[in-house]
């Protein structure tokens, strides 16, 4: 069960920040988030002539004296932004230290209280062999505690079906919005039709691989007993220089593989070890990888 507890000069810190939505800049909404299309916001663009029909309220009167024509005033609308956050409880997230899951949970909260503190709407999903836990989505920063105590009733447990799991997920929105999804991807199904099923439906997606460091740059050399987590499976086996290597590689492939496909489809791909500070990943990659600014 993870403890969300976030010191003040952190959250100030946080209270900088913007979650980055490229469907922000595309899709037209009433809100508060600052969109790229004419409206009736604050901010002003532009100019276009006078059509009928048009709000006379906009009509610019100094230009009318001077060039004798009919313009109204183009405004950038305000629009926010729906984010969903879904987490992967499954039991091999227990692993590390800290754990998996804790870090996704921590990742979870900054960047719910990012999207909160800027009106943005915020929900939360969990999944194992199915879709668990759910908090409906919610807009305003007094919604943080909520969305905390949310967390804190996390528990990493149950096999993992990632791509049924998304793929039932999706179908069960009505309304698209940007989707971060937090996995360590151990699903020997895959995870490709699970995202697919995501950006299918119009979802921009942001996936956070969440890594512990034996999985990366394993420590037990010799005579040892490998034990799945998920299906408590058993295997002896000697690992030595050469397996060393070869597990190496094929966790480069896989790697890449991750990031071709991810690219390929416009999702938005990032790793992180858990061995890595929070305050690192939140203000250095995120921001470098545009995920925030």
């Amino acid at each position: 069960m993870a403890k969300i507890l976030f010191d003040s000069k952190f959250l100030h810190q946080l209270d900088s920040l913007k979650l980055v939505s490229k469907r922000a800049r595309k899709t037209f909404f009433q809100g508060e988030r600052r969109g790229g299309k004419p409206g009736s916001g604050l901010e002003f663009i532009d100019y276009r002539e006078y059509q009928v029909g048009d709000d006379y309220r906009y009509i610019d009167w100094h230009l009318f004296s001077r060039l004798e024509q009919l313009f109204v005033k183009l405004f950038a609308q305000e629009e926010n932004l729906r984010v969903h956050l879904i987490i992967d409880e499954s039991e091999s997230m227990s692993g590390g230290n800290p754990s998996k899951i804790d870090y996704a949970c921590q990742l979870v909260a900054a960047l719910g209280y990012i999207a909160l503190v800027n009106l943005d709407e915020v929900g939360s999903t969990t999944f194992s062999s199915h879709l668990r836990k759910t908090l409906p989505p919610r807009r305003g920063k007094s919604q943080v505690f909520d969305l905390f105590h949310f967390l804190e009733g996390i528990n990493a447990q149950g096999k993992t079906s990632f791509s049924f799991c998304l793929k039932e997920f999706s179908r069960r929105q009505r309304k698209a919005g940007m989707a971060v999804v937090l996995s360590d991807l151990l699903d020997p199904e895959g995870y490709e039709e699970g995202l697919l099923s995501l950006r299918s439906r119009g979802w921009e997606v942001c996936l956070l691989h969440i890594l512990e460091e034996n999985e990366v740059r394993p420590i037990e050399k010799g005579e040892v007993i490998l034990i799945d987590k998920e299906t408590h499976q058993r295997i002896e086996t000697i690992i030595d220089e050469i397996t060393c290597q070869r597990y190496e590689q094929e966790l480069r492939d896989f790697f890449q593989a991750v990031e071709s496909f991810c690219q390929h489809y416009e999702i938005n791909y990032l790793r992180v070890l858990t061995s890595l500070p929070l305050t690192s990943f939140v203000f250095q990659d995120l921001r470098k990888r545009q995920i925030l600014k």
